[in-house]
């Protein structure tokens, strides 16, 4: 499980498009949100990225790409991006090998991934690292561009 300090684990997952994606390609870009989340279509999961697809373009002042992740495959995923219109990808983790790497899987959802937010700097570096104790709970767009100042502050982004 990654800490804050930590290298970041690359993965190379599907999005949507079925295109691969890899952390190392993200990050070679610029600093990266990633969301791990349980479920599409779900109400909290719902709430949660349309949550961050109305704080998009504060998102992306700070340079920072998103990605949302959860065990759904490719075509879940186009329903689910298209339906809401989310200007970022969502990755397929159907094996959830990434989540288990990331320390994300949880033993009161049964092995079933749980809502956590990490936000990884331009070369891979883990800046922010937060899991909820809870499927109910999530990280609240606001909260996170509080969380995107401090690191700017810091040099971190």
């Amino acid at each position: 499980m990654p800490q804050v300090g930590d290298l970041a684990p690359n993965f190379r997952l599907q999005d949507q498009d079925e295109n691969w994606v890899t952390l190392e390609e993200l990050t070679d870009r610029g600093a990266v949100m990633i969301a791990f989340y349980p479920g599409d279509f779900t109400p909290v999961c719902t709430q949660q990225l349309c949550g961050y697809q109305e704080a998009y373009d504060r998102f992306v002042r700070y340079g920072l790409q998103i990605v949302g992740i959860s065990a759904n495959g490719p075509e879940e995923h186009q329903r689910f991006k298209s339906r809401y219109r989310f200007a970022f990808p969502l990755l397929s983790d159907p094996g959830k090998k990434v989540t288990k790497a990331w320390g994300v899987t949880s033993f009161l959802m049964l092995g079933g991934i749980s809502r956590a937010v990490f936000i990884v700097a331009k070369g891979g570096k883990l800046l922010y690292r937060h899991v909820e104790a809870t499927s109910l709970t999530h990280r609240k767009a606001d909260e996170l561009l509080e969380i995107l100042d401090r690191l700017k502050a810091e040099g971190g982004i």
